[in-house]
């Protein structure tokens, strides 16, 4: 598992439309779950937390835990939560625990706290009220989010455009077939400003 991409690894280029031709469309989480802020790109293995509804127990144990399996952290759980699944505290003790970003199908709140936070976020939307703190839930283990299961040191790839999980097993290859289809990609950027079209000379 080590020899997995980390999200500091150079993967600018790896954008959520190369990890879904790659992987065939498997894999896309649904358009409800966004960008918090603007410009938000990141690639890399993750660790999982289940919460459940309108709680955050066990994303707040995710703070003692560290990332166990990858930095970006999944959360799922909290599709139907009306409350808040974390804030500018929580945030900012995932960013000392270690993490870089945060995808949840839950909602969060203090966006304009969590903006100022080197903290990435993808999540369903906000909302100013909190969640309880009493669990159940897990860490470490396979985690439904937005309904798709994710398990412990898979691979996501998230940007403006949405979301794409990839299993642990398969990065590989997947990532040697994304770097295929960025080259052609750049192939027929070259024909198109060249003036051959989409497809080249008919």
């Amino acid at each position: 598992m080590s020899a997995l991409p980390q999200p500091e690894d150079d993967l600018d280029w790896l954008t959520s439309t190369l990890a879904s031709d790659a992987s065939g469309g498997r894999g896309v989480f649904p358009g409800s779950i966004r960008p918090l802020a603007a410009g938000q790109h990141i690639a890399g293995r993750v660790s999982t937390a289940t919460v459940s509804e309108d709680d955050n127990l066990f994303i707040r144990r995710a703070t003692r835990l560290g990332p166990t399996d990858g930095r970006i952290l999944v959360v799922g759980g909290a599709e139907r939560s009306r409350s808040s699944c974390m804030g500018g505290l929580v945030a900012a003790a995932l960013v000392q625990a270690g993490f870089v970003a945060m995808v949840t199908d839950g909602l969060v709140r203090d966006k304009l706290e969590l903006a100022e936070m080197p903290l990435k976020v993808w999540c369903r939307g906000t909302t100013p009220r909190a969640g309880a703190k009493n669990g159940p839930g897990s860490n470490g283990t396979p985690t439904d989010c937005a309904g798709l299961t994710i398990s412990p040191g898979d691979f996501i790839v998230a940007d403006e455009d949405g979301l794409v999980v990839w299993p642990a097993a398969e990065v590989a290859e997947l990532l040697a077939a994304a770097r295929e289809k960025s080259r052609r990609d750049e192939e027929a950027s070259r024909r198109i400003a060249s003036g051959a079209g989409l497809d080249g000379p008919v």
